[in-house]
């Protein structure tokens, strides 16, 4: 049994006895010798300062009121997945520019290492053995990013100037910002544009200008928000209006099987070994891509226009190569 695991156990022993408990009591509850209860409340007593006392006249050991939670005085026991949002939670937070909401973000950064790498080793190994990489991130201009948050804190619209990659032109927009996302190494902003009267997604590297107006926002239900921004596939808004049939070959199962593409994604395996992911979209841009990764090894079966875009793309790589 791993040490953070027998630390846990004898701190609950101890935790919900109702009398002080002997040597041979923990031993026995423990399974384990007198020389190893000794080691493990020494541990708790030097490594993670909880108060264990020893009652001489009952000849037990006892643990204070006052003693923190195990979580508390170790750090939780992580799964993967609670692993690695932490691990987001800081990055992202380590990410945002120089200046008072870095600033802000400090003290929640701290926190945020103490969970992460204070272990029952006594040492803070888990930062320097642990990565989150994010390839591909793009900068944020540090005034432009302060001013976003800012409108989404107070609910002010904010006027920005926005070259999109689609269109070299710059463009003058006002909008009511609704949610920011972190999305695959970069920031987008869902906001209510007061030009198109609609729910856009901007990119906050492409945002050149942006400045915080004293007129309220415009704010969308929360129920629309995750309807528009979390129903279609990846960042882009819309609802989802498709589903995408894709049949990947028995190799590819095996990782496939295991990826969230969507979070109401249906999957069957077929008897071959293969596997058929059906997946809601909206725009198929950024689907696309994600089909193309695995190249030979999946098949589009439907929609018939998403089979012909996928088809006339990988056409038009391969006759590069020939």
């Amino acid at each position: 049994m791993a040490r953070y695991e027998r630390v846990a156990e004898i701190y609950d022993l101890l935790t919900s006895a109702s009398e002080p408990l002997t040597l041979a009591a923990l031993g026995q509850a423990l399974g384990a010798s007198s020389a190893t209860v000794k080691r493990l409340v020494r541990f708790l007593r030097e490594e993670l300062h909880v108060t264990v006392a020893f009652d001489r006249e009952r000849k037990g050991y006892v643990v204070t009121k006052d003693a923190p939670t195990l979580s508390t005085a170790v750090g939780p026991a992580y799964d993967s997945r609670e692993l690695s949002a932490l691990l987001t939670a800081y990055d992202l937070l380590d990410q945002i520019p120089p200046g008072v909401f870095r600033q802000e973000t400090a003290e929640a950064r701290s926190r945020l290492q103490q969970l992460l790498y204070r272990r029952p080793t006594g040492r803070g190994e888990l930062k320097e053995r642990v990565r989150l990489l994010m390839p591909q991130n793009r900068r944020i201009d540090e005034r432009r990013f302060q001013a976003v948050l800012a409108a989404l804190a107070t609910e002010k619209r904010i006027k920005i100037s926005y070259r999109s990659r689609a269109r070299e032109a710059l463009q003058t927009r006002v909008v009511s910002p609704q949610r920011l996302t972190f999305y695959r190494s970069n920031w987008y902003l869902g906001a209510w544009c007061h030009v198109r009267r609609d729910l856009r997604v901007f990119s906050l590297d492409r945002i050149v200008t942006a400045d915080v107006t004293p007129i309220p926002a415009h704010m969308l239900p929360t129920k629309t928000l995750d309807a528009r921004l979390s129903s279609g596939y990846g960042i882009f808004e819309g609802e989802a209006d498709a589903i995408a049939v894709l049949k990947f070959t028995a190799e590819s199962a095996r990782w496939v099987a295991d990826e969230e593409w969507h979070p109401e994604q249906r999957q069957e395996r077929l008897p071959d070994g293969s596997l058929v992911l059906h997946i809601p979209f909206r725009h198929a841009t950024e689907l696309g891509m994600d089909i193309q990764r695995y190249g030979a090894q999946v098949e589009v079966l439907s929609p018939p226009v998403l089979r012909a875009a996928i088809a006339d793309s990988l056409a038009k790589a391969a006759a590069q190569y020939v």
